[in-house]
């Protein structure tokens, strides 16, 4: 099941969708920008997908990560943490903006690399990153933000469940107008 709505958040424009992942989804990276993804034996939602306007100004990303509870191992805990996040109007570290992304001056253009959150598995893990509003007035494709995060989990004895581990990479679109050319 989908479900998928568009919110208007004060000024600025957020899309946020969810779907439910079955316990049987193969762990591995994949890349997602509706605002949901498999990770590990979950399911990983994020919120906004999409930031309005390019204001230059910095944006949170909720990412939240949740996992079906076990029957058999019933005090695992669920992590998800930030990795890397990159765009692609610039260099992995940040460096060699595209012209007309505006100030280098504003620092990176984002943040949050190694936030965690654990919960109870069965229970929602919530952390965030924050990407800056911003995207080169050059060409027609706007920026695309990449947030890669893990997923993880322990059993209740503190050991890690090699089968309750996974990543994802969440995509975070800044467009470059809103279809009115």
């Amino acid at each position: 099941m989908k479900v998928s709505k568009r919110l208007a958040l004060g000024a600025a424009a957020v899309a946020a969708a969810a779907i439910a992942i079955p316990a049987s989804a193969t762990p591995g990276s994949r890349t997602h920008g509706d605002g949901t993804a498999p990770c590990a034996d979950g399911t990983v939602t994020w919120s906004p997908t999409s930031v309005w306007p390019p204001n230059h100004k910095m944006q949170t990303v909720t990412i939240n990560y949740v996992a079906p509870k076990d029957a058999v191992d019933p005090g695992d805990t669920t992590t998800i943490t930030v990795g890397a996040i990159t765009d692609d109007q610039s260099a992995d570290d940040g460096s060699d903006e595209l012209n007309g992304s505006g100030s280098p001056k504003e620092g990176l253009d984002w943040s949050g690399t190694g936030h965690s959150a654990s919960s109870p598995e069965g229970s929602t893990a919530t952390t965030t990153a924050q990407i800056r509003a911003e995207r080169s007035g050059h060409g027609q494709a706007g920026r695309t933000y990449s947030i890669q995060v893990m997923c993880s989990e322990t059993t209740a004895a503190g050991l890690p469940d090699p089968n309750g581990n996974g990543s994802a990479t969440l995509t975070v679109n800044v467009p470059h107008d809103q279809g009115n050319n």
